[in-house]
């Protein structure tokens, strides 16, 4: 129990000290140098495939007939909980469209506890799988929290940001609106 609580304790100030390097790191760019820099970073997303919290196989490949926004996420994650109404909203917004939110818990503490977590305290009508593992975070090269990725209907990787999402965040709206 005091070594989960470490660990538990060492990822949350590591997701801080990252989630301020990434604000600091997305200061405003020249709004043609940010375009070309987003059509060039696309890259393949790896194979995925996790449980979604009734069991089932959730796998990514079988959603390439929507953009997902891919939303690495824990329920003890500060940061985390602040940007689920911004994701609550994108999802609202623009499924109609053929977009969705997918929030993947990495917490270990087990099924029962996320899904009590969406339920009573945060509402999150988004789909949620578990990856208690942490597989999404090696295949995205990640130990921040959260960590969000954009991927269009070819499999690509079209957006990535480290720490909360904004719903002001103008490169994310237009990459939505370009993977639409």
């Amino acid at each position: 129990m005091k070594k989960t609580f470490a660990v538990a304790l060492s990822l949350m100030l590591v997701a801080a000290v990252a989630c301020r390097r990434a604000e600091k790191a997305e200061s405003p760019a020249k709004p043609n140098a940010s375009k070309k820099a987003s059509k060039k970073s696309t890259t393949p997303m790896p194979e995925y495939t996790a449980l979604n919290l009734d069991g089932t196989k959730f796998d990514l490949a079988k959603r390439r007939d929507k953009a997902v926004l891919l939303n690495v996420w824990a329920t003890w994650c500060g940061p985390c909980r602040e940007e689920i109404p911004e994701l609550q909203k994108l999802h609202d917004h623009y499924g109609p469209r053929g977009f969705e939110v997918i929030g993947v818990s990495v917490d270990e503490s087990g099924v029962d506890s996320v899904k009590e977590f969406i339920s009573k305290q945060e509402k999150m009508a988004y789909p949620i799988v578990l990856d208690a593992e942490g597989r999404i975070a090696n295949l995205l090269q990640t130990s921040v929290l959260p960590t969000t990725i954009l991927v269009n209907r070819d499999g690509e990787i079209v957006w990535k940001k480290f720490g909360p999402v904004s719903g002001q965040d103008q490169e994310l709206t237009k990459a939505i609106e370009a993977s639409l």
